[in-house]
């Protein structure tokens, strides 16, 4: 049973991306930011109802993750509008788990072990081939990688941020912690929101549904580690990047190059090892 939850949660976290990520070539990102949030949101409250308890701090800590959440968002979006999912995708996701790990030693002194520093280390390559598909110099990378390299990057940092704070609420409250985030990172984009843009009425529905669905994988993942060892679930929902790659691929028919699907592999490799060491 957990692993079946944690196979949901990893599909529905991957929807998301593959849904907002083909949005984003028709609405603004940050419009998609925002209702991503706003159905995060509703579907948040429902599971903290269902299966949380409230703590009186976790306000603050859901205030401050969702400035990360809006951020990260929004640069992960905007980088899905210039640049294919097969660069934006899997840079954001590694980069995510990467700088949260600065942010432990930083601010938790926290020491990683050994196989931590490796996931570092093929990191770093990971990125590169990613973004410019194994080529040297400057020229190798295109304008539209570049571009997809720096928000993948910057969408990283965002969400990095965002989980290095939920990592502070206890556990009994972690899924008002996800709520709270939500409502914080929507009111954060609320005032930047585009208005004189004029939507198909279905391009704000598609959005709030991704954000409730990506709330709901949030859920799915954190009760699948209650009946198994966390590295298992921690491992099945590492490989979200896969599904928003191929199908956003196919969709937008992006090609996606040999040593580009290798670093991609190796940021999923990266992933893993960075988060299965840290349990």
């Amino acid at each position: 049973m957990s692993i079946a939850l944690a196979l949901s949660a990893m599909v529905l976290l991957a929807s998301t991306h593959f849904i907002n990520g083909v949005l984003a070539r028709f609405y603004p990102p940050l419009n998609i930011a925002f209702y991503t949030h706003l159905g995060g949101t509703l579907v948040g409250f429902a599971c903290a109802l269902l299966f949380s308890t409230w703590e009186p701090n976790v306000w603050i800590w859901g205030a401050l993750a969702g400035l990360g959440s809006a951020l990260g968002a929004w640069l992960l979006y905007q980088g899905l509008f210039r640049a294919p999912f097969a660069i934006v995708v899997p840079v954001s996701a590694v980069a995510m788990v990467t700088i949260a790990l600065g942010f432990s030693l930083i601010f938790l002194g926290e020491r990683p072990n050994a196989w931590v520093w490796l996931g570092v280390m093929i990191a770093l390559p990971a990125i590169w081939l990613t973004a410019s598909g194994g080529k040297l110099g400057k020229m190798g990378m295109s304008s539209g990688a570049k571009k997809g390299l720096l928000f993948g990057l910057g969408a990283g940092l965002g969400f990095a941020l965002q989980l290095h704070v939920l990592g502070q609420v206890p556990d009994h409250a972690a899924f008002y912690g996800i709520a709270l985030c939500m409502l914080s990172g929507a009111l954060c984009l609320f005032p930047f929101y585009n208005r004189a843009h004029h939507a198909r009425k279905r391009f704000p529905l598609l959005a709030t549904t991704a954000g409730g669905i990506s709330a709901l994988g949030l859920t799915l993942y954190a009760l699948s580690r209650e009946g198994q060892l966390a590295v298992i679930s921690i491992v099945i929902v590492s490989m979200y990047p896969l599904i928003p790659v191929v199908f956003g691929s196919v969709v937008r028919r992006e090609r996606v190059s040999g040593t580009g699907m290798v670093g991609i592999v190796l940021s999923i490799v990266a992933m893993v090892l960075i988060t299965v060491s840290t349990f």
